[in-house]
């Protein structure tokens, strides 16, 4: 049986979603250098952490599906660069 989407709630994720990438990015950028942006890292990294952590299934996971790459905690559809 095929699965349905909530077309208004898919539209809405992807809204916040595009928010949130590009609200961290202006957050971290706009941020003095020194203490005031290592901070805006911090909390990004943390609260970016939680959402992948979830959404992956776990903590510094591994194994990525087929078609992703394992990137310092992450799943993405690239070859990792921070290697």
């Amino acid at each position: 049986m095929p699965v349905h989407t909530n077309l208004k709630q898919y539209a809405l994720l992807r809204t916040k979603m595009d928010s949130a990438v590009t609200g961290a990015l202006r957050y971290y950028l706009n941020a003095a250098t020194g203490p005031e942006q290592q901070q805006a890292f911090a909390y990004l990294d943390k609260a970016l952490q939680d959402i992948v952590d979830k959404v992956w299934g776990g903590a510094k996971k591994i194994t990525c599906p087929p078609g992703y790459f394992p990137c310092d905690g992450c799943c993405v559809p690239y070859q990792c660069i921070m290697e």
